[in-house]
């Protein structure tokens, strides 16, 4: 269940927002219920600033990468490394504007004011290009939602509880919308650039260490860490926003993360090995699961997407042509983020899809560490990160699968929902 499922509901249910692991009872089953006295606290405020921060220092890391490559005229490197910023970046302003198209229509800002300055910037061409240029979109709606959550604490603080929780139901559908923003971005921008980054060092690291390889190094540590941060606020803000499903409890947010982090890592290190021994067969091989998938999703949304659907037109009326293209569209960019991870796009039983899903990325994790293996150099095989890489394809792999088993057999929500029924 996503973003792009839900974004017809009326109402938010839910106790409180954490950019990360939220703090709830470990004992409890923390049901979506309607909200009574929504808080905001210093914590809450805390991790959106941090959220702010890690992407800005995870952006500038990458920029000034690029620009060490420039300087030092590996033109190729450079290119690839802007690719890279700037087109994931580009892709998440055309979504961002559609979110924002959406929520203008759906619903009347309580000050028009509000939402003014970031509908401008994301509108009028020269802010397009700089928030192209340095990856603001996310940042925009992060900035938006920092200020409706400090409104709400301010109320809060002044004791008048229905415009706290009027603007408490706005962070949450702020949040929302940038979670989904961060997820596009760092499995468009974070995840590629990892395996770009990892490749180079494959490809040229000799045991010496210097400014670049210590940029290198950053750019990957940084991109983990902004990924983890975005999975585990994407899978929680997801669930609080659904009225009519359980939250999900602390132990289920960390086994969730602990799932989709561990294979991820599985999959960046396995597409890198063998792209530093054959770059050209692993972008076809890349490009051909993303065609795969892309197909997939179309068949399974049966050609139109809810995030793409005029919600001006009744529910029965079939979709224009317009909508389709922008399905269509939709699901090619989609279709790039099931490169690395299955994101599910259509409402519906997820299991057998997760089964089927990492299944096919198994075989291709296996299959890329094996050619790797047999077709490197006895200098690479000598190294002592080459036993190493091979644990590191595999190994999170498994444990991230095992995560998703225990997610779904114990945490998973509906499992304490029958509980409380029976």
């Amino acid at each position: 269940m996503t973003k792009m499922e839900i974004r017809n509901n009326k109402h938010l249910h839910t106790r409180q927002i954490i950019g990360i692991f939220p703090v709830l009872e470990l004992d409890s089953d923390d049901v979506d219920i309607p909200l009574r006295n929504p808080s905001i606290s210093y914590l809450d405020i805390f991790f959106l600033v941090s959220s702010i921060f890690m992407h800005i220092i995870d952006m500038g890391i990458d920029i000034n990468l690029a620009v060490r490559y420039l300087l030092a005229n590996k033109i190729t490197y450079f290119a690839w490394t802007a690719t890279f910023i700037f087109l994931p970046s580009f892709i998440n302003v055309i979504i961002s504007r559609r979110m924002q198209h959406q929520d203008d229509k759906a619903s009347t800002p309580l000050n028009p004011s509000e939402s003014k300055c970031v509908h401008s910037m994301l509108t009028k061409k020269l802010y397009c290009i700089i928030i192209i240029m340095f990856q603001l979109a996310p940042v925009l709606r992060y900035y938006q939602t920092l200020k409706y959550a400090l409104k709400a604490y301010r109320f809060q603080k002044l004791g008048n509880r229905n415009a706290q929780r009027r603007y408490y139901l706005k962070m949450l559908k702020e949040d929302q919308d940038v979670a989904l923003l961060r997820v596009f971005e760092c499995f468009l921008e974070a995840a590629p650039q990892q395996i770009l980054q990892l490749t180079i060092l494959l490809k040229h690291y000799h045991s010496n260490i210097n400014f670049e390889f210590i940029h290198q190094v950053a750019s990957i540590l940084s991109s983990l860490g902004s990924m983890g941060w975005a999975m585990a606020s994407y899978h929680r803000s997801i669930r609080l926003v659904q009225q009519d499903k359980p939250n999900i409890g602390i132990t289920g947010t960390v086994v969730q993360f602990l799932w989709h982090f561990c294979t991820t890592v599985s999959r960046i290190f396995s597409l890198s090995v063998v792209a530093s021994v054959w770059p050209i067969y692993t972008a076809i091989g890349c490009v051909c699961h993303w065609i795969g998938m892309t197909t997939w999703i179309i068949i399974d949304s049966q050609g139109i997407l809810e995030f793409c659907r005029n919600y001006n037109y009744a529910p029965h009326c079939p979709p224009k042509l317009k909508e389709r293209i922008y399905s269509v569209l939709f699901s090619v960019v989609i279709g790039v983020v099931h490169v690395f991870i299955y994101l599910n796009a259509v409402d519906g039983s997820t299991f057998f899809k997760h089964v089927f899903f990492y299944i096919v990325c198994f075989l291709e994790n296996i299959t890329a560490c094996a050619f790797w293996i047999h077709t490197s150099s006895d200098e690479v095989k000598a190294a002592w990160y080459f036993n190493v890489l091979i644990v590191l394809c595999i190994v999170p792999f498994l444990l991230g699968i095992t995560s998703m088993i225990v997610y779904y057999t114990v945490f998973h929500p509906s499992k304490h929902q029958s509980s409380v029924h029976t």
